[in-house]
């Protein structure tokens, strides 16, 4: 039999965990006890003594509950205090008969004999949160879910925009926003000529990355695989759905609310981590080869005496990511920023603008560049061809790589593939132009699992062939887009970027400086086990399957 336990002298002084293992250590004891079939009395006594702790266990964690309870109800009330909510009674209705009754009613009644006097029992102490709270912390958690919440959710942590040293006006680490930045680099680049050049940094910016998203160990490829897997985990996509609305948890999607002219929403949207150094080392998923990992052993290869095949593990190697820099350098006139500093603001507040766009597009290309070339054949119309396309290849990806049911496809269109899609929709038969709506194209997709992007400034249509400064006349002839499985492709970034304005004596003689200059480390971590880009020819002339006779194979179509 394992170690009589240590009963306690005070469960009050014990915590939750504490309780419960020695409730559970007391019931294991006691089972042993009593089915010994030779029972001592030092064993009875035991026994006893071990009810008696269940017993007292049992009420005290009655006891606190009841005492949390309470402490959550009054936390409850004082946040309606602090709401300027009324938490008073209610005052006794005016028409109440009992409520202005005299107080010598009752005593002009006939006297009651007078009871036997009985010994005063002490009275109870009344429970209040207050004193509930003087034995270990209450665990509110399990009575608050059955609660309104009352105070909101604390923010989601957004990008850290502080002032750097010598910017005239602001003290150093100060929280700004764009304004103020704008302000400061005009205040440090003016203090620099006046110094007679120089180059002073004006704000630095950092990324909100969770902790399990930001490499440490730029050398360690285990590192780097697991930030990699955490921060393409599905669940971090809303209701850790991939083809639910929303996407990926991108700590620099809170940049775009400081800038209030362009936007560079609508972009490649992907996982990010925070890369501490100039690379990442990571390890490759792997597709199952289910032929080469397995066997068929028959009767016949049993007589031939045929040897079972056994498959060896490789030991791969993995694979290294270097960071390029992408970055802006804005050169200005000097007497422009002392007499024109509307102008210089719009180019100053656009310039993180221009590149954050340009990260996107540089680490797209670069996915295309990677991506396993796919080209359909020509079909008809534009949704339709698309469509098949998509089809085919979740269809091909998912059977060649043996992909879970669960594992979700993602689809990157370029964003004005969606109205060349309305616009075949509207040309065909029957349909009026009116009756079709954007929903209609995203529904055509959710039963093929894939999750959807409309992404912006993708090459290689954008901009030869539409969004270039010559308006558009016709749609593109061909479609691109990327298919990959879902989270496969993961966006790395530096932990910080600095802006700084730079006035060079060389530059004096043009009376020139140069108002910004900034640069950030971003890498493509390509972690796909099958990354393709699919060409489609497309024509929106609204033609469906109806109006063409399609011939299967090579046999006669009837």
């Amino acid at each position: 039999m394992a170690e009589p336990i240590e009963l306690p002298t005070d469960v009050t002084a014990l915590d939750d965990e504490q309780l419960a293992e020695i409730l559970d250590g007391a019931r294991a004891e006691f089972a042993a006890l009593s089915a010994q079939d030779n029972v001592t009395d030092d064993s009875l006594t035991r026994m006893r003594e071990l009810a008696a702790t269940v017993d007292g266990i049992r009420t005290e964690q009655a006891a606190r509950i009841e005492a949390a309870q309470q402490a959550a109800a009054e936390i409850e009330s004082l946040a309606a205090q602090i709401r300027g909510e009324d938490g008073t009674p209610a005052e006794p209705a005016a028409d109440d008969p009992t409520a202005d009754e005299p107080q010598e009613t009752a005593a002009a009644a006939d006297p009651a004999p007078a009871p036997v006097e009985q010994p005063a029992a002490p009275a109870a102490p009344e429970r209040t949160a207050s004193a509930a709270l003087a034995r270990p912390a209450l665990n509110l958690g399990a009575v608050r879910r059955a609660q309104p919440k009352v105070l909101p959710e604390p923010p989601a942590p957004t990008t850290e925009i502080t002032a750097a040293v010598d910017v005239p006006g602001y003290t150093p680490g100060a929280a700004l926003n764009f304004d103020d930045v704008v302000r400061g680099i005009n205040s440090r680049a003016t203090a620099l000529k006046t110094a007679g050049g120089g180059v002073g940094q004006v704000i630095s910016y950092r990324h909100p990355y969770p902790e399990d998203t930001v490499v440490t160990d730029s050398s360690s490829a285990p590192e780097g695989t697991t930030v990699a897997l955490a921060a393409s985990s599905q669940a971090r996509l809303p209701q850790g759905d991939l083809v639910a609305s929303g996407g990926w948890c991108a700590p620099s999607e809170t940049l775009y609310d400081i800038t209030g002219v362009s936007c560079p929403d609508m972009l490649w949207d992907a996982p990010e981590i925070q890369l501490a150094r100039g690379g990442l080392r990571y390890y490759k998923p792997l597709s199952l080869d289910v032929s080469a990992m397995t066997w068929v052993h028959t009767e016949a290869d049993d007589i031939a005496g045929n040897e079972k095949p056994c498959f060896r593990i490789p030991c791969p190697d993995p694979t290294e990511v270097r960071c390029d820099a992408v970055g802006v350098c804005l050169e200005a006139g000097i007497l422009t920023q002392r007499h024109f500093p509307e102008l210089i603001s719009w180019y100053l507040r656009n310039a993180m603008v221009a590149h954050e766009i340009r990260v996107r597009q540089q680490l797209f290309a670069q996915a295309l560049a990677t991506a396993t070339p796919v080209t359909m054949p020509q079909t008809m119309g534009a949704l339709s061809a698309v469509f098949a396309a998509v089809a085919l290849q979740a269809a091909d990806m998912i059977e060649r790589h043996s992909l879970c049911e669960t594992t979700a496809l993602e689809v990157v269109f370029p964003w004005w593939s969606k109205n060349l899609f309305l616009t075949d929709l509207a040309r065909r038969n029957g349909c009026c132009p009116s009756e079709v709506s954007a929903s209609d194209v995203q529904d055509l997709f959710t039963p093929l699992g894939v999750r959807i992007q409309w992404a912006r400034g993708l090459s290689p249509a954008v901009p030869t062939d539409i969004g270039a400064s010559t308006p558009a006349v016709d749609w593109p002839e061909q479609l691109n887009f990327l298919i990959y499985p879902a989270g496969g492709l993961v966006i790395g970034r530096g932990e910080e970027i600095n802006l700084g304005v730079i006035h060079d004596s060389t530059k004096f003689i043009t009376n020139d400086f140069t108002a910004l200059f900034a640069e950030e480390c971003v890498a493509l971590v390509d972690r796909s086990v099958d990354t393709r880009v699919v060409t489609v020819p497309v024509c929106p002339t609204g033609e469906t399957g109806a109006q063409t006779l399609i011939a299967c194979g090579a046999g006669d179509a009837s």
